[in-house]
């Protein structure tokens, strides 16, 4: 299809600005019958489509710069004779995120419509289009998280505000750099409204204190696009703090490192004297600043003292901003931070570290900071300094009462009726109603308020509350968002979608009654059609697999997730575990497919296959980019799709080549990357992590069977002398004494004291382990030794239970999954945890961080080859063997997606008889295989054909 359309944008002085939202239109009439209307569309880095006033859908799917994707929406019964409207609000993030790598503002936009009488015509996006910025949606906020693209906060006063001209024409089709257009590969996402299930109480809460949130990672690099380490925001800002009296003060800083008067103080309070006082919060030359491209300094009590800005008495902005710009730097962020002693900025940092001691030490009024800092000391506007947020005021809510009284009718939210929930103010604080969707789940924030001019509604979701009532605040992620009501009715959906099971809506700023007609989630997810299922006599296990369904769900959008709450990211790792468990659930074979050819893509940037993407932050994490390889097999074997295998196996060499290029004189995997594997304290950060070398010969066997499907016959003398070295260089550590494996290899050549189960497990999984270590390797899977490090996530978790499987220990697998999954289930869990609880690893914490998790849904896939029996014998669904084990368990019934269709079996013990019945497609050959747990049974199989 040609495309004619132009990228289009509001006409800038500079097209870098941070977080860019505009509205575009276009009027237009159709004359005659329509027979069909397809519109293609794009953005850099978010659209919202209307016509005619009706929401179309929110894009574009995520997608390389140099592979770029529009969608292709049927709108044939959108548009009508005479008059029609295309409206898009277009966002430009303007910072790096890890689903996206904005590069310029840009909306590319191409209706074609074919009339009845056979005439077609285009409607493109281009000059003759109005624009204007969309001044509701507020620039200066933080981003939600490290992952994500800023804050959503919405000022409806500002709405009718909007100034059209026409629209600037940035790029033709190929012109800009977006790459190689090509259409969506995987459905648009769903819209489903989802009500509260119960209304769970009203508060009355207070504000405290007050919280600046500075920009520095931009302050320091204007209109930087990176998304982690290696960007030195060495500075500092200064305040003159004014207090009243001599007094302690609290403090709470994110990112800063605070000294008031040249001292630190002492777990949070800092002394000050009566008059002034000077507070400089310095951010640390160090590049790693944990997950944050703000800092943030927070006053979280209401004391009594005034800040103003030590260079120029009280102006709007209190503080000033101190640049280093001799520390600046940014690089490749491939190499991981432990290992920046081998790059050439330690002459910065150390030059960094001294300038930085000047700043904390030698400053101890306001007369020494201006004789220090005072010349390079900046005083920027308050827009280009200050962040709006209003997460803080959910952080740090103070509840002071019920608010019962002050609410009527609450239950009407929880309906999608005419009725209302009436909320009148109270003299001694905001109201906050909090309710309960009754399960996890994630999509836009929908809302109708009748509210006066000014009056601010605040939606934060929280995943999880405590039996005793304490809240898990999403720290990390701003997850929520700020409507500020412009007089009489309001209506709004969020253009960001969010998770959560618990909402707190808070009302702000409000003096006489506010009605809500209306507060929902619109669901957004992954359209799915469930096939697989599974039940059985035991409770616990059938809600087990329940919650993880639940789970995997909302970790699908256009690629699988991690998490539907705190990253939404594509990590290659968690994809290689979800597609498994997707095939089985919900046959979804074009997403499984999809994030192989997104993770592959990004080989054209990196030596291996990158960690998470496509996504502003270059990071390669060793064990996901052989896990890719692997995900290869794993779908070829599931769907037989040796098209696809051809297409790609010229990036399945070149991603074992770039792991080839990087083998040590050992003969190991060897490379100053993210070498992780698991959320454990084992020994891996150094460059030789010897479960890297081991996930590597896992993706030269996936390679080597892909080369049959492939027909490339020459690749697999290369494959095999590759995998002989691997192996050949693994065993030679392995301990005699300790009858293990250790964790690594020093840089200084010396082997880690440390051992872990994963060796033991990988080394059986992927028959690197010489037969003589096998017995010893078992006692390390299933009892390993107290100083053994275990395993720590039940992604992690996912791999020793496939070498228990292949190990005939699949009873063992089935316990461990009662003794890890149980503590969810009788805490309320809706949906699986990202770990388990309780975590040696993560001491004192709530449960778990992300209590939705994808990876970790391994019941999905371990419930129906076990206890269902059901196992794929041979590539493309063409055979299957049915061999249930029934252990402790009276009956159990289920189903797997095939490529050929549904597999269904039903067994159940009667007496001494052990009933099976099969249901399965034509094309698909049926072996049932009796195993020890049918002993002193009568055994019949019955097998019929869909």
């Amino acid at each position: 299809m040609q495309l004619k359309a132009k990228w289009i944008w509001k006409k800038r002085d500079d097209y870098k600005e941070y977080n860019q939202t505009i509205i575009a239109r276009k009027d237009f009439q159709i004359k005659g019958e329509i027979k069909k209307a397809s519109l293609i569309i794009t953005a850099d880095s978010y659209y919202r489509l209307l016509i005619n006033n009706r929401w179309i859908n929110d894009g574009p799917c995520r997608s390389w710069d140099d592979h770029y994707r529009y969608d292709v929406i049927d709108v044939t019964s959108d548009l009508n004779t005479g008059e029609n409207r295309i409206t898009v609000i277009a966002r430009y993030f303007g910072v790096g995120t890890f689903h996206q790598l904005p590069k310029h503002p840009g909306l590319l936009l191409q209706l074609n419509i074919t009339m009845k009488n056979g005439k077609r015509t285009a409607v493109c996006s281009d000059s003759s289009w109005k624009v204007s910025d969309a001044k509701g949606w507020i620039s200066n906020t933080p981003k939600i998280s490290i992952q994500m693209e800023p804050e959503e906060w919405h000022d409806a006063r500002l709405s009718d505000k909007h100034k059209f001209s026409n629209a600037a024409e940035v790029f033709d089709v190929e012109g800009g750099p977006w790459k190689r257009l090509e259409p969506r590969d995987c459905p648009l996402l769903t819209r489903k409204p989802f009500s509260f299930t119960s209304f769970i109480g009203a508060n009355i809460v207070k504000k405290q204190g007050k919280a600046f949130v500075f920009p520095v990672c931009r302050m320091c690099h204007p209109g930087i696009i990176e998304a982690n380490c290696n960007t030195c925001k060495a500075s500092a800002v200064a305040g003159e703090i004014v207090s009243p009296k001599a007094q302690k003060i609290r403090i709470e800083s994110t990112g800063f490192i605070l000294h008031i008067n040249g001292k630190k103080g002492e777990k949070g309070i800092y002394p000050l004297r009566k008059g002034s006082n000077i507070l400089v919060g310095v951010v640390p030359p160090e590049d790693y600043m944990g997950h944050s491209k703000e800092a943030e300094i927070a006053f979280p009590d209401d004391t009594d003292f005034a800040l103003r800005n030590p260079l120029k008495g009280n102006p709007k902005n209190p503080w000033c901003f101190i640049p280093i710009e001799e520390s600046s730097y940014r690089e490749d962020d491939l190499v991981f931070p432990w290992f920046h002693n081998i790059s050439s900025r330690d002459k910065i940092l150390r030059s960094a570290k001294k300038k930085m001691k000047t700043l904390v030490y030698g400053i101890t009024d306001v007369n020494s900071f201006r004789k220090i800092a005072g010349k390079k000391a900046k005083l920027l506007p308050p827009e280009k300094m200050l962040l709006k947020s209003a997460h803080w005021h959910f952080l740090n809510r103070k509840r002071v009462g019920s608010a019962k009284k002050f609410v009527i009718n609450p239950s009407a939210l929880m309906y999608d009726t005419n009725e209302t929930t009436i909320i009148t103010p109270s003299r001694k604080g905001d109201i906050e109603l909090v309710y309960d969707l009754g399960e996890q789940n994630i999509g836009y924030y929908d809302f109708e308020i009748n509210a006066d001019k000014g009056v601010i509604l605040d939606i934060f979701g929280v995943e999880y509350i405590s039996e005793n009532g304490k809240i898990q605040h999403t720290h990390g992620n701003r997850n929520g968002m700020r409507y500020i009501c412009k007089q009489g009715v309001n209506r709004f959906t969020s253009l960001k979608r969010r998770s959560g099971r618990y909402l707190f809506v808070t009302l702000r700023n409000q003096t006489k009654p506010v009605s809500i007609r209306e507060i929902q989630l619109i669901e957004s997810t992954y359209p799915v059609n469930q096939i697989g299922e599974f039940s059985c006599s035991n409770v616990l296990l059938s809600k087990i697999w329940e919650i993880s369904v639940r789970t995997l769900k909302l970790c699908m959008e256009d690629s699988y997730t991690d998490c539907p709450l705190y990253e939404q990211t594509l990590w290659v790792g968690d994809a290689r575990n979800e597609s498994l468990y997707g095939y089985d659930v919900f046959g979804a074979t074009e997403l499984g497919k999809r994030c192989i050819t997104l993770a592959g893509e990004s080989l054209g940037r990196y030596p291996l296959v990158g960690s998470q993407v496509p996504s502003s932050w270059d990071c390669i994490l060793p064990a996901w980019s052989f896990l890719w390889g692997i995900s290869v097999w794993d779908y070829y074997f599931f769907t037989g799709n040796k098209a696809f295998i051809k297409k790609t196996w010229f990036l399945i060499k070149k991603n074992l080549k770039g792991a080839f290029e990087r083998l040590d004189k050992r003969g190991l995997f060897s490379a100053p990357f993210w070498n992780m594997f698991d959320w454990t304290n084992m020994d891996d950060r150094h460059k030789t992590v010897v479960h890297n070398s081991m996930l590597l010969v896992g993706a030269i066997n996936a390679a080597l069977k892909l080369a049959d499907a492939s027909g490339d016959t020459k690749a697999k003398a290369w494959l095999k002398n590759f995998r002989m070295r691997l192996i050949s260089a693994i065993n030679k550590l392995w301990d005699s004494r300790k009858k293990a494996y250790p964790d690594s290899i020093h840089e200084d050549g010396t082997i880690s004291p440390s051992s872990s189960q994963h060796t033991s497990f990988l080394a059986v999984l992927y028959d690197i382990i010489e037969q003589q270590n096998v017995k010893a390797a078992l006692k390390n899977i299933m009892k390993p030794p107290k100083n053994m490090i275990k395993v720590g996530s039940p992604f992690a978790m996912h791999y020793l239970y496939e070498a228990l499987l292949k190990l005939g220990k699949q009873d063992h697998i089935i316990n461990l999954i009662k003794k890890h999954y149980s503590p969810m289930i009788r805490k309320g869990a809706t949906t699986v945890w990202e770990t388990f609880f309780p975590l040696d690893f993560l001491p004192g914490r709530f449960p778990t961080r992300s209590h939705c998790h994808g990876w970790s849904c391994a019941p999905l896939y371990f419930f129906s080859r076990i206890i269902l029996g059901i196992r794929q014998v041979k590539p493309g669904g063409t055979q299957y063997e049915i061999s249930p084990r029934i252990t402790d368990l009276k009956w159990a019934k289920g189903a797997v997606a095939t490529v050929n269709g549904r597999i269904e079996v039903d067994w159940s013990i009667q007496g001494k008889s052990l009933k099976i019945k099969v249901f399965a497609p034509q094309k698909t050959k049926i072996r049932f295989v009796k195993n020890d747990t049918h002993k002193g049974l009568t055994v019949s199989c019955r097998i019929k054909r869909n």
